[in-house]
C-alpha cells in the first residue's frame, strides 16, 4: 500500500479512465488501448509507490510509451489495410453519459491519423491531456523546444475542424429520421437529411462486402443504402446508441448484427456517415451484454425505438 493506505490496484483504478482515453486517442483501437492498460497495470503493480513523486505522471509516461511502441508497429499494417481504415468505434447506450474516452468524435480520430507517432503523442498530451511542454518533454525524452516544434507541425496538419455543431437531442432526432427513411427505402427522405457535400466512409477490412471508396453526395449515398437492401432482399435494423459520443446505431441486416454506424451532424443535416463492419473491430461491442441483447432484439417500427423494417 502507498502512504495513503491505497493498494496499487485502487490507485490504478482512479487513473484508469484518463489513461484509457489517452491510449485510445493514440491508437484508434479499443482492443489495443485495453491491452496497453493491461501492460501498464503489470508494470505499475511492481512499482514501489512510496518512491514515486507523481503517480499520474508516471502512469501517463508508461501508457504513452507503450502506446507509441504499438502505434509505430501498426503504421505499416494500416498502410496495407484493405479499403478504408476507420478507428474502432466507442459505443455506449444512448441514455448513458459517455466518459472521456467514449466522446472523441470519429472525425477527430481520422485527423489524428494524419500525424506521425511523435506528432500524435505531443498533440494528444497537449490538447487532450492538458500537459505543459516540460511534462511532455519528460514523457517523450525530448527537449521542450523540440516538443514545441512538433506541436506546431501537428497543428498545421490538424487544420480541419472535427467538431459537430448539433446538440445531442437534435442529433438523435435527425439520426432517427434517417434510420426510418432508410427502413422505408425512401430515397427522397434520405436525400433531404443529408448535406450537399455529405460523405459516406465504410470499413469492412476486406472481410465484409461494403463500399471500398468514399461515397460523395446525397444521391450516391441514398442509392447505395437502398440498393444493398434491394439486391439482397434484406432490410436494415437500427438500435440507437452513442458512437464516439455522437448519434449512431447498432445495425442489423437480415436480423443479424452487421455494423456500427456513426454520424457527424452540422447545421441540421448529416455531413458524415461512418460504417464500421470489420468484425475484428466490433468484438468489444457485441461482447457487452446489454448492447448484445439490443442487437439480438431490435425494436419494431412504432415501438418508440427504431427497429427492423
Amino acid at each position: 500500500m502507498d502512504a495513503l493506505g491505497q493498494t496499487p490496484l485502487a490507485v490504478f483504478a482512479v487513473e484508469r479512465g484518463r489513461l484509457r482515453a489517452l491510449a485510445y486517442r493514440l491508437l484508434g483501437s479499443v482492443a489495443e488501448a485495453d491491452d496497453v492498460l493491461q501492460d501498464a497495470w503489470l508494470r505499475w503493480s511492481v512499482v514501489d509507490s512510496t518512491s514515486v513523486g507523481s503517480v499520474p505522471a508516471l502512469l501517463t509516461t508508461i501508457v504513452t510509451r507503450l502506446a507509441l511502441d504499438r502505434l509505430r508497429a501498426a503504421r505499416a499494417v494500416r498502410e496495407r489495410y484493405y479499403g478504408l481504415w476507420l478507428p474502432e468505434p466507442q459505443v455506449t447506450a444512448w441514455e448513458a453519459e459517455p466518459d472521456e474516452a467514449d466522446s472523441v468524435p470519429i472525425a477527430m480520430m481520422l485527423l489524428l491519423e494524419r500525424l506521425g507517432p511523435d506528432q500524435r503523442a505531443v498533440f494528444v498530451l497537449r490538447e487532450a491531456m492538458d500537459l505543459d511542454y516540460a511534462e511532455i518533454a519528460a514523457i517523450l525524452g525530448k527537449s521542450v523546444e523540440a516538443c514545441r516544434q512538433i506541436m506546431r507541425r501537428a497543428r498545421d496538419r490538424m487544420s480541419d475542424s472535427a467538431e459537430s455543431a448539433a446538440d445531442p437531442a437534435a442529433g438523435r432526432k435527425l439520426a432517427a429520421a434517417f434510420a426510418e427513411a432508410s427502413q422505408r427505402r425512401d430515397y427522397a427522405g434520405i436525400v433531404a437529411l443529408l448535406a450537399d457535400d455529405a460523405l459516406w466512409l465504410s470499413d469492412g477490412g476486406g472481410l465484409v462486402l461494403t463500399a471500398l471508396n468514399p461515397l460523395r453526395g446525397p444521391d450516391r449515398i441514398a442509392r447505395f443504402i437502398l440498393g444493398v437492401q434491394r439486391k439482397r432482399a434484406k432490410s436494415y435494423g437500427f438500435t440507437p446508441v452513442r458512437v464516439n459520443g455522437g448519434p449512431g446505431f447498432l445495425v442489423t441486416f437480415g436480423e443479424r448484427f452487421h455494423a456500427v454506424w456513426g454520424m457527424e451532424i452540422a447545421e441540421g443535416r448529416i455531413v458524415r456517415l461512418y460504417q464500421v463492419s470489420n468484425p475484428h473491430k466490433l468484438g468489444h461491442v457485441t461482447g457487452r451484454e446489454a448492447l448484445a441483447q439490443a442487437v439480438r432484439r431490435p425494436a419494431r417500427p412504432g415501438s418508440g425505438r427504431v427497429g427492423r423494417g
